[in-house]
């Protein structure tokens, strides 16, 4: 593949638009439609390796299966220049992330923006699709204002019997739900929901909820720390909003959104536009006065934005044990 505007096959390449951790994603022009398209294909390494390929075949198979315009649509996958690629729609403006590293964005502009995350995500969780990656680099914000998916490199379907290993960690720590660090339980649609709670709590305050000086610190804050109250970082909150966040962000999937139509309509009852009637197993859930994790003592006294203590060593431990054991397993 070439950096620079030329000619491979049936595409003209004019330069590099992102360099994901294991391909490349270059700027193209189709010579047969004249449509310009992003054109991604593994990295030299990834491509030998063969669990790379492996990801990058189900990925193409995922996208084949899905078509919203909140998610960046897949055009094909063919061998070019002896390599397999996917072509897939050039998304024109600017990513989330980009957006928020000037702070955080208006509140009806971001509930805006989580809509249509969780509008594309309705199409993937309906037909059984765990996206396990969602970060706000993976979500663009075209010139007219929508918000477009992306970064589906490590989706899997429900179905798939290896979504979640014993022990298996995979995803952005910032991002990820507890029950991906634990990888003790089978991933369903509630840990991208977490996911995107995450999002909210972003962009409507300009830091993320969890932090910390590395990937395991990170991780152990997402099973065990309670996020800060949103409000306490930006008083425009208001009380029904802040309830949304924290309903999207509890540690026990159980008393999370049970579907992203049901995230969807809450937010856009707050947002003042026609929610969609969520069906009967999407019904939001109440949330508890205080969210209490497993391993504290229902008599003690619920601590406010501070790490849990009581349990905390055997979370660690847990942790350490995932840690170096599987961190590179899919």
């Amino acid at each position: 593949m070439t950096e620079t505007s030329q000619i491979v096959g049936n595409y003209e390449f004019f330069g590099i638009v992102d360099k994901p951790k294991a391909g490349v994603t270059y700027k193209v022009r189709n010579l047969a439609t004249g449509e310009l398209e992003a054109l991604r294909t593994l990295s030299g390494a990834a491509y030998s390796d063969p669990e790379s390929l492996e990801r990058f075949l189900r990925e193409i198979k995922i996208h084949t299966r899905l078509s919203h315009p909140n998610v960046v649509a897949f055009h094909d996958a063919l061998e070019l220049d002896g390599r397999l690629v996917m072509t897939s729609e050039l998304v024109e403006g600017t990513t989330l992330a980009e957006l928020l590293r000037r702070g955080a964005m208006p509140p009806k502009q971001a509930i805006q923006a989580v809509c249509d995350i969780l509008a594309g995500l309705e199409e993937a969780h309906a037909l059984g699709i765990v996206h396990r990656g969602i970060t706000a680099e993976h979500v663009t914000i075209t010139h007219d204002g929508q918000a477009k998916l992306g970064g589906f490199g490590l989706a899997k379907p429900t179905t798939d019997v290896n979504l979640t290993r014993a022990g298996s960690i995979v995803g952005n720590a910032r991002y990820m739900s507890p029950e991906q660090v634990t990888g003790v339980d089978a991933l369903d649609a509630r840990a991208d929901l977490y996911s995107v709670g995450i999002l909210l709590f972003y962009a409507l305050t300009g830091k993320l909820p969890f932090d910390g000086a590395n990937d395991f610190d990170i991780m152990v804050t997402q099973v065990s720390t309670l996020p800060p109250a949103p409000s306490s970082l930006n008083s425009a909150i208001a009380p029904d909003l802040e309830t949304v966040i924290l309903t999207a962000l509890a540690k026990k999937r159980d008393q999370r959104f049970a579907s992203a139509t049901a995230f969807r309509s809450a937010l856009e009852a707050l947002n003042g536009t026609p929610a969609p009637a969520p069906t009967p197993a999407a019904l939001v859930p109440t949330p508890p006065p205080a969210e209490t994790p497993a391993f504290q003592s229902q008599t003690e006294p619920k601590p406010k934005r501070t790490v849990l203590i009581l349990g905390f060593v055997g979370v660690a431990v847990l942790l350490i044990v995932i840690y170096f054991a599987t961190m590179h397993r899919a």
